[in-house]
């Protein structure tokens, strides 16, 4: 029976086929570790140490923990170790992470605050009452208190800080949550904090019964959709950079074997093939601003004139306005966190398949549950929209 994890989910949700060869056909190939991750996980180590400290009673000095993480970083060190930003080096990093720490601990020492229930604390629960479906995960650090209220909390070393409304929806500590309640009846009282130590940044968020449960049924729905996947496509994107299975992957296996004498004819056709397109849609660049010049023109027009349609000798252009519901498009305020609501509910790839433009429709067909579309609907504005049809004059 396999037992599902936050970051199995999110395989999924990167590439159905990455999820195929990791936890399906158990393929053993070398991992790819980033810089970014590396700096994670000797951060993770540093603060994971510090609180066993605490618990016995026991403050390491500042320096200590630093020569900690220095030490750590040096044994742990390889040269596989992928850094992609061209500006930045190892070292940077190390440092960055050393900032975080040395800010971290002058922050919260004496560290006495709270009571230190558990440290990287594995969580293992069923999701479904007949035990058929179980979750389980890390979270960095439990805490409770002195008035009784317990803390799931967790580490964060990048750069990037979710909004409010994204915590409020995470995924990953709202089911540690229901972990930690399947755990320990009592803890009534539970709160999610998000430490963001590269901004020094404490962020906290509460679920009510009501969200939890709708969680809880939200990732049932999710898992038995990719039980019941026969398929696994290959979703390709940035993500594959750091894809160990790039050798096995129908999506890039050819370009791991281009030098082959079988596929030196193929990589021919493919640049002439890209030539040829570049070249083309230079041409079609030039005629679609004309285009746009020209219904520009024509709609504005028709629009100071009161008109419907403007004849030319041999053409006729309908112009209609109409106003339409619109959603942030790439690069909207807003744009990310309806995409992460809808990839919560499992519907992302519905609409995204066929453009963000369905959703308007997906919002009105009934078939969505209400609560969904109560949700969605604040992301959504109206727009105007101007269009120009041309064909050939009807009257000739």
């Amino acid at each position: 029976m396999p037992v599902y994890s936050h970051s199995r989910l999110s395989v999924y949700e990167t590439c159905p086929r990455q999820y195929r060869f990791q936890y399906l056909d158990r393929l053993e190939v070398p991992e790819v570790d980033t810089v970014e991750r590396f700096l994670g996980s000797r951060v993770h180590e540093a603060l994971e140490t510090l609180y066993l400290n605490v618990r016995f009673g026991r403050v390491p000095s500042l320096d200590n923990l630093l020569e900690f993480f220095r030490s750590a970083w040096r044994e742990n060190w390889h040269d596989g170790v992928l850094v992609q930003q061209p500006d930045l080096t190892a070292d940077d990093y190390r440092r960055a992470g050393e900032r975080q720490l040395d800010v971290y601990y002058r922050r919260y020492a004496p560290f006495d605050r709270d009571h230190t229930l558990a440290v990287e604390r594995l969580l293992r629960f069923p999701l479904d009452p007949d035990g058929g479906i179980w979750f389980q995960g890390y979270l960095d650090r439990l805490s409770r208190t002195a008035d009784g209220l317990w803390e799931i909390r967790d580490y964060k070393t990048g750069q990037y800080l979710p909004s409010q409304a994204m915590l409020d929806e995470d995924r990953q500590l709202g089911l540690y949550q229901l972990g930690v309640r399947h755990l320990w009846p009592t803890a009534r009282e539970i709160e999610l904090i998000w430490h963001f130590l590269a901004h020094d940044l404490e962020l906290r968020s509460r679920r009510s019964p009501e969200a939890l449960e709708a969680l809880r049924q939200e990732t049932l729905a999710r898992i038995r959709a990719i039980e019941r996947d026969e398929t696994y496509p290959t979703r390709v994107g940035t993500h594959c950079q750091t894809c160990p299975y790039q050798a096995v992957c129908p999506a890039w296996r050819h370009l791991k074997a281009r030098d082959a004498p079988s596929a030196a004819e193929a990589v021919g056709w493919v640049d002439r093939l890209g030539e040829l397109k570049a070249q083309r849609k230079a041409a079609l660049a030039e005629l679609d601003a004309e285009i746009e010049a020209l219904q520009q023109r024509i709609a504005g027009y028709a629009i100071a004139e009161g008109l419907e349609a403007v004849f030319g000798a041999a053409y006729c252009a309908r112009v209609r306005s109409a106003e339409r519901p619109r959603y942030p498009r790439k690069g909207d305020p807003g744009r990310e966190e309806l995409e992460a609501l809808l990839r919560r509910h499992g519907l992302w790839e519905e609409v995204a398949a066929l453009d963000l433009r369905a959703l308007p429709d997906r919002v009105r067909s009934g078939v969505w549950p209400p609560e969904v579309v109560d949700a969605v609907l604040p992301f959504e504005s109206r727009e105007e929209t101007v269009t120009v049809r041309i064909s050939r004059r009807p009257d000739l």
